[in-house]
């Protein structure tokens, strides 16, 4: 649009630029612009003592302590990465040999900051001169109007960044008969800690082994809980202790009486009392037992090896052991009841011999033997046999003699009647 000139005049000057030609001269407006941005670059979650590393594009820039804060300078003409360290190591501890840490860990250790770039357009004023040639003169003319006018502009897609870390630490956990695990572990999580209360690790016909839990070892401390919650606010080392039991068998055995322990199968622990004990003499068998005679015990053997001579044995297992019990035989009072058994029969039968050949007399007849032998004559002064009354008369056992009613001995034998 063309201002302050007449009808007349516009024609006659689009006739003389038309003509002869113009000179026209236009300025444009220029958006100046920074070229560099500067960010800051802030670290949390780690001590004040530790620091990180910080790169841009691959290139080390410098480091920041736990805590704080540095800016960086970059250019507008891409975008540009920031990289911090992963981890940062902390503390260490030992126990037992054993050594635990913590650890500074993040996760989204780099960051791309983008820059946005913007196109934005408006109308501004712009004016020109024009060199103008009539058939009498030249001249400039001067004219205003409006214009678009468009650029471009770069900003950052964010203003700074943060990179903040988790502190992690170290938990190892050692168990023969469970749970064995080495991890990392949030700060201030928690963890459950278990262990079997025994484990058997040897089975055999007279030996058995069992591990029995005894206590956790929380960092060299023991801790008598078999089950475990623990808030992990440090690094940690456990631990499974365990105390190794052992049961031997003892086994009794006897021909005779009934051999018995106090323990009803016959396993005890090692280094416990076991008392074995037997009857101190059992009635034979048959005859023999009915007459008295008794089985006799000697000695606890073991192998060959008297180990006791008292049917009660008590003893400190620290083995396996079979043990014996040995007899011998007491016979006296059946020998001595049957010798008198054999000597009373002897002399019966002596006697029934005797008297079956008239070695011993009976009542028979006046002065005769029972099977009308003469009577025995006995040397020394003749015997003249006694008047015998009717129906009086006795016969001596003695000598068979016949002994007047009345008389106190025989008078043949002098024997007292």
């Amino acid at each position: 649009m063309i201002l302050g000139k007449s009808s007349a005049t516009t024609k006659r000057l689009l006739f003389c630029v038309f003509i002869i030609a113009s000179f026209t001269l236009v300025r444009t407006p220029q958006a100046v612009a920074a070229a560099t941005f500067s960010i800051p670059i802030t670290i949390k979650g780690i001590p004040a003592d530790k620091s990180v590393s910080v790169t841009i594009d691959g290139k080390q820039v410098g480091t920041i302590s736990g805590g704080g804060s540095k800016s960086f300078t970059v250019d507008k003409k891409s975008s540009h990465t920031f990289q911090v360290d992963a981890q940062v190591p902390g503390i260490c501890s030992t126990y037992a040999g054993k050594s635990v840490c913590s650890r500074y860990k993040n996760p989204n250790n780099v960051w791309t900051v983008d820059l946005i770039k913007t196109r934005d357009c408006e109308m501004v004023p712009v004016c020109w001169t024009v060199y103008v040639c009539d058939c009498c003169c030249c001249w400039w003319e001067y004219y205003c109007g409006t214009q678009q006018y468009c650029w471009t502009e770069t900003e950052l897609s964010e203003k700074g960044h943060t990179f903040e870390y988790n502190t992690e630490h170290e938990v190892l956990v050692e168990d023969a008969h469970g749970q064995n695990s080495q991890k990392w572990v949030a700060a201030d999580s928690q963890l459950n800690v278990w262990a079997v209360e025994s484990r058997v690790v040897k089975d055999e016909s007279n030996v058995k082994e069992r591990d029995v839990f005894q206590d956790w070892l929380v960092n060299g401390v023991p801790m008598e809980t078999r089950n475990l919650v623990m808030k992990i606010d440090a690094p940690y080392y456990f631990k499974a202790e365990y105390v190794t039991e052992t049961q031997y068998r003892i086994s009794a055995s006897s021909e005779f009486g009934n051999p018995t322990l106090d323990s009803t199968k016959g396993w005890y622990m090692q280094g416990q009392d076991a008392t074995v004990s037997v009857e101190k003499e059992v009635p034979m068998d048959g005859w023999m037992g009915a007459l008295g005679g008794k089985e006799v015990f000697t000695a606890w053997y073991s192998g060959n090896v008297v180990v006791s001579k008292s049917p009660t044995y008590t003893f400190s297992v620290d083995e396996p052991l079979g043990l014996r019990a040995e007899w011998r035989q007491d016979t006296f009072q059946p020998i001595a009841i049957l010798g008198a058994l054999v000597f009373a029969v002897a002399a019966a039968l002596a006697v029934f011999l005797l008297y079956s050949r008239g070695g011993l007399f009976r009542a028979g007849g006046p002065g005769r033997p029972r099977y009308g032998t003469e009577p025995t004559i006995i040397q020394g002064a003749p015997y003249t046999p006694p008047p015998v009354v009717a129906g009086r008369a006795a016969i001596c056992f003695g000598c068979g003699a016949t002994v007047p009613v009345g008389a106190a001995a025989c008078p043949r034998c002098g024997k007292p009647q």
